[in-house]
């Protein structure tokens, strides 16, 4: 402990808020109304296409229109459930381009049909209904649905014989397009209030962050310095105790261990800071690890592998943890003679590996403390699974799969193409 550890002497720098929602695209609101609008265009692709092979007669062959627009259904559809099968970005950009293919495709088939009397307009109201729930801005529904409206009504009045007003088509058309307008504004408050409230939720925890993080700071600034200070006055009377009192120099030791202990223990909240500014879980866990073995004086390095996704706070804090709670492991217990921490983010899921060459582990270790309870808690907690190999030294790993990297703050739906 001659010199202050890599890291002690660093400032915690000023947090970035990583919990702000898009004004108009919420990025979870997009990905469910993805999921949703792709099966029910199914469903009406699938029921046309029953239809049309039920009742060849009614548009074969004069009427050929009908077969383009199923496949032009089809084909839109197909591409933008392949995006979200393969897990590729589904941005506000394509939900706005589905969108408008909607309304194109229905006033198309309504124009086919040359008729005011057919049900095909009922499904303007779920394609104007997953518009509102993707794009939050309220005037921007309504103009949506009012162009909608408008295009609904010329289309109407245009084809075949119009609107007949002896038979009260227009109270008709009133209707429908009144009840447009009710649903995008029905959906549009409910959305509205939950945004409310989830807005609420974040603010509470961003407030919470910026506590830890103040906290991290704080202890950076005290109880780390006192520690590293009074590691080196004891590292100090080591040397001029020398041999002449052996249990002194052994009392000295033991005490040296111990704030060494007591310094690498005030590291997880120091660098767990990090995690809450939002870096990258790379980048922490290798500063942690070299500071680990700048504390401990036990070779350690970190290998990784793999472009590191956006992960949520919950994966990134996870495995920071069971790192952390290893690396203790290594330092008190093992008698390592080094350890590697490796960090490899792999097609199916992330693995975070931290091996030592000590004298392994006893058979009821999983028995003693909390440490091994605590690593297997954080790796459920992320739906993850921990495995523990004691065969010549320790090897703690942890697998967690990338099915939450569509959920939490940094979500994997991208803001840009």
């Amino acid at each position: 402990m001659g010199r202050a550890p890599e890291g002690v002497m660093t400032q915690v720098q000023s947090p970035r808020d990583r919990l702000e929602w898009p004004d108009w695209a919420e990025l979870d609101v997009v990905l469910l109304a993805a999921k949703v609008t792709v099966w029910g265009r199914w469903f009406i692709w699938i029921s046309a296409v029953g239809f049309l092979l039920y009742r060849p007669s009614l548009w074969y062959p004069e009427d050929m229109e009908f077969l383009f627009l199923n496949a032009t259904l089809a084909v839109v559809n197909g591409i933008l459930h392949y995006r979200i099968l393969r897990k590729r970005p589904v941005t506000w950009r394509w939900m706005l381009a589905i969108s408008a293919a909607d309304i194109v495709l229905i006033t198309s088939n309504i124009a086919l049909l040359g008729t005011f009397d057919n049900y095909v307009f009922v499904i303007y109201y779920p394609a104007l209904a997953a518009f509102a729930m993707v794009f939050t801005i309220f005037w921007l529904s309504i103009a949506w649905t009012t162009a909608t409206a408008i295009a609904y009504t010329v289309v109407s009045a245009a084809v075949g014989s119009g609107l007949d007003l002896t038979t009260g088509d227009e109270r008709d058309l009133f209707a429908r397009v009144a009840t447009m307008y009710l649903i995008v504004v029905g959906i549009s408050l409910i959305i509205r209030f939950e945004r409310t409230g989830r807005q609420a939720a974040l603010a509470g925890e961003r407030q919470l962050q910026q506590e830890r993080i103040e906290l991290a700071q704080a202890i950076h600034d005290t109880s780390a310095q006192s520690a590293y200070m009074i590691g080196l006055g004891i590292d100090g009377a080591i040397k001029l105790a020398g041999d002449a009192n052996p249990k002194l120099s052994e009392r000295l030791a033991a005490t040296s261990a111990l704030a060494k202990s007591a310094m690498w223990e005030l590291r997880k909240p120091i660098d767990m800071g990090s995690i809450f500014e939002g870096r990258e879980l790379g980048r922490v866990l290798g500063s942690h690890t070299a500071t680990f073995a700048a504390i401990t004086s036990v070779p350690a390095g970190m290998v990784q592998s793999g472009h590191e996704p956006p992960l949520s706070m919950a994966v990134r804090t996870g495995l920071f943890s069971i790192a952390h709670n290893a690396l203790t492991n290594a330092f008190l217990h093992a008698q390592a003679g080094s350890v590697e921490v490796r960090l490899d983010f792999e097609a199916g899921g992330i693995r975070l590996m931290v091996s030592d060459d000590g004298v392994g582990l006893p058979d009821d270790y999983a028995d003693r403390g909390r440490g091994f309870s605590g690593m297997q808690t954080d790796a459920e907690r992320m739906g993850g699974k921990l495995v523990v190999d004691s065969d010549g030294g320790t090897t703690i790993m942890c697998m967690v799969p990338y099915q939450n990297r569509w959920r939490g703050e940094r979500n994997v739906i991208s803001q840009r193409d």
